[in-house]
């Protein structure tokens, strides 16, 4: 019979179950240690003092750090799960809402004009749905068609499906919410695109989770040259294309609190390299486009005064 193990009774740290089920479950021994140095440390680590405490070489912390951002990282619903969630419109119940609700009748019509053509009952179901079960008003989904008449010229069914839960995960749900949201857009459309350049994205036609990364970053504060620095440490890490790990790479120095490649190579210097970079040359602050600059600043000062409320 194996010999049992007794701990001590001394100082504690209370571990969340879920995450040691989910530490067991993928057998990374270095995920594992990183989180045992977290929790000692009281839910803190530098980088560099932790990796030197662990034995760890950069590459092999990076890959622990990765891991944990993504077991840490609340998972999005999947589409097929969040559609079984949505109710089941008889047809009849789809033909009272167009008929007794005129709000919901003004959303209808307006889907008409945008799609050129009569709504099918799919297409119906849709609108309802985002209507009555994820809570946009009228106004909401009426500014929501015409953006995606916009963007897009032709307009699909998949469209407004994908678009309408966005919307709804977002908060955005009046026509308020709509409007600030569509401008805002528009202001940060010249960043947005060279984010996604540096993601290696098509600007007209991103994949959701390169949506996902360039949300990330306009949210956080981090201009297109940090967000192609991230992709080339996550292409170095795997081997090849990993924009999961590119988000992991990105949320780590939005920890750190580090957001430009000039503060990201001061505290990590061996990145220099990656962008050419020596000790004497300038920043790229002094680089950056003034609307980029005037982005960046906005950014710091809605980060400090979250600081100060919190």
């Amino acid at each position: 019979m194996a010999p049992s193990v007794l701990l001590p009774e001394v100082e504690l740290r209370v571990a969340r179950c879920d995450m040691l089920d989910k530490l067991i479950a993928i057998g990374d021994g270095d995920a594992a240690l990183l989180y045992l140095y977290i929790l000692r440390h009281g839910g803190t680590a530098d980088d560099k003092t932790a990796a030197r405490a662990l034995h760890l070489s950069a590459e092999r912390y990076e890959r622990a750090a990765f891991t944990l951002n993504q077991l840490t990282t609340p998972a999005e619903p999947r589409k097929e799960d969040r559609a079984a969630d949505s109710p089941q419109y008889t047809a009849d119940e789809l033909r009272r809402a167009r008929l007794d609700d005129h709000k919901f009748a003004a959303v209808c019509e307006s889907a008409e004009s945008v799609l050129g053509r009569t709504l099918t009952e799919g297409q119906l179901r849709c609108l309802l749905t985002a209507y009555d079960h994820l809570g946009l008003s009228a106004g909401a989904i009426i500014e929501l068609l015409a953006y995606l008449k916009g963007e897009k010229g032709v307009v699909r069914l998949a469209d407004i499906k994908r678009e309408t839960y966005q919307w709804a995960d977002m908060g955005i749900v009046s026509a308020q919410d709509a409007q600030q949201y569509l401008a805002r857009k528009v202001s940060e459309k010249p960043l947005s695109d060279a984010v996604y350049k540096a993601l290696g994205a098509d600007p007209a036609q991103p994949a959701p989770k390169e949506q996902r990364v360039c949300r990330f970053a306009l949210a956080h504060g981090f201009p297109p040259e940090a967000v192609e620095l991230a992709v080339r440490r996550a292409d170095k890490h795997q081997g090849h294309k990993s924009l999961d790990y590119t988000l992991g790479i990105l949320r780590r120095w939005d920890a750190a609190g580090v957001h430009t490649v000039s503060e990201i190579t001061a505290l990590e210097p061996e990145t220099r390299a990656a962008v050419g970079q020596t000790a004497a040359q300038p920043t790229d602050g002094a680089t950056l486009a003034a609307w980029e600059q005037d982005w960046l600043e906005q950014k710091k000062e809605i980060r400090r005064r979250r600081q100060e409320a919190e």
